[in-house]
């Protein structure tokens, strides 16, 4: 694609524009209909946790990802 270069931004062509702001917002809810249908999503629990060791720490990574672990950092 090539570069084009403008002395002066009045020299700038109009960005393309949508139709309406409904035709927006119905493209963002099929996208998120479609997000929906590969299935839920998982988020981290906030915060920092602290671990003694790797291998406790790797414990509850797994447990977290088999949905076993408790959400609210300690």
């Amino acid at each position: 694609m090539p570069v084009r270069r403008y002395r002066h931004v009045a020299d700038m062509p109009e960005p393309p524009r949508f139709a309406s702001a409904l035709e927006g917002l119905a493209a963002a809810c099929a996208a998120s209909e479609l997000a929906g249908a590969f299935g839920a999503m998982r988020r981290a629990p906030r915060g920092v946790r602290r671990f003694r060791s790797v291998e406790e720490a790797d414990a509850h990574r797994q447990a977290w990802e088999a949905g076993d672990a408790e959400v609210r950092p300690s």
